[in-house]
């Protein structure tokens, strides 16, 4: 596989129509596979640019601070709205993990 510049990535990506973006996007963030080797390719490098922004970077700053306020609020509104803060929690800590595995999730169309 070829480096890719973000450039090339962003031509690339930009020349997709919308439902193929979301489809590449949803596949990267779930964590399967995605259905052929270019949209491999486009997933890794996507993951690899959501890797590199600042929001993504300093999720441990953020993360815990929002968790923690989310369930205080929870707790003094209603105990739903606690199992709504925690699921949202789990879905980032999913999102993030998943990001990181794109490469070997999509390593058999990569070859």
């Amino acid at each position: 596989m070829s480096a890719m510049t973000n450039e090339q990535f962003a031509q690339r990506w930009n020349a997709l129509n919308k439902v193929h973006r979301r489809q590449i996007r949803r596949l990267a963030r779930i964590g399967r596979a995605q259905e052929n080797s270019a949209d491999a390719q486009l997933a890794v490098v996507f993951a690899a640019f959501q890797q590199s922004r600042s929001w993504y970077r300093r999720f441990w700053l953020w993360f815990p601070v929002l968790v923690v306020a989310g369930v205080i609020a929870g707790l003094a509104i209603h105990p739903l709205i606690v199992g709504i803060v925690v699921g949202f929690a789990a879905n980032a800590l999913f999102v993030r993990r998943n990001y990181s595995r794109v490469a070997i999730v999509n390593s058999e169309l990569l070859a």
